[in-house]
């Protein structure tokens, strides 16, 4: 799926990197909460000060170890979470869905029957290749401009190729005309002249309507 915090898509071939990232995120959160700890409490110890004088005397240590306070648990539940995925065998958005279902017909195709080896299945699986040549130049007759063929949508016409680029491209984008001889439902037809009884009071009366 795409994450919004990262503004990147995370899938199968990125996902171990996208997990390092979370695990390194929580560890360095974690060194720096116990180091700003330990640089206050070893001053403390052997200048035979209290824990506030030391706070007073390291305040950079302090303010590092505040924010390591406020910024690991984030990081620390998305890998517990994560983990718990990978124990499971299942993506982000197949546990988010399953709840839509009954446990009965809910289906995890990518377990391998135990934690330990969807965990190894996850991170020390093969990367897979991937389509997409982005340092490679345009040759002509890229598939990506070419026509749509073997396809069960309909292809598309000479003038919609890449897009509508091209000398064609004011007909591709114009709408065309939509009807045919299929019947479609316009509303009801109006077919000879609406017969309507004027009222006592003269309302409906065609001629003081003006009709």
């Amino acid at each position: 799926h795409h994450c919004v915090w990262l503004n990147n898509c995370v899938g199968r071939r990125n996902y171990r990197y996208f997990f390092v990232f979370v695990a390194t995120g929580t560890l360095l959160g974690l060194f720096l909460f116990a180091a700003g700890l330990a640089h206050l409490l070893v001053w403390r110890s052997r200048e035979a000060q209290s824990f506030g004088a030391s706070i007073s005397r390291w305040r950079v240590p302090f303010a590092m170890l505040v924010y390591g306070i406020i910024v690991t648990p984030y990081p620390a539940s998305l890998l517990g979470y994560h983990l718990f995925l990978m124990a499971r065998g299942e993506t982000t958005r197949e546990y988010l869905n399953s709840h839509k279902f009954l446990k009965k017909d809910r289906h995890r195709p990518f377990t391998q029957g135990s934690w330990w080896k969807n965990w190894a299945a996850v991170l020390l699986r093969p990367r897979p290749p991937t389509y997409l040549r982005f340092s490679k130049k345009y040759e002509e007759g890229d598939q990506r401009f070419g026509e749509r063929r073997g396809r069960r949508t309909a292809p598309l016409t000479k003038e919609m190729q890449g897009g509508g680029l091209g000398v064609d491209a004011g007909k591709a984008v114009e709408m065309q005309n939509v009807g045919g001889k299929t019947p479609t439902f316009q509303g009801p037809a109006m077919r000879g002249t609406i017969n309507r009884t004027p009222r006592s009071d003269g309302v409906g009366d065609p001629q003081i309507l003006g009709g």
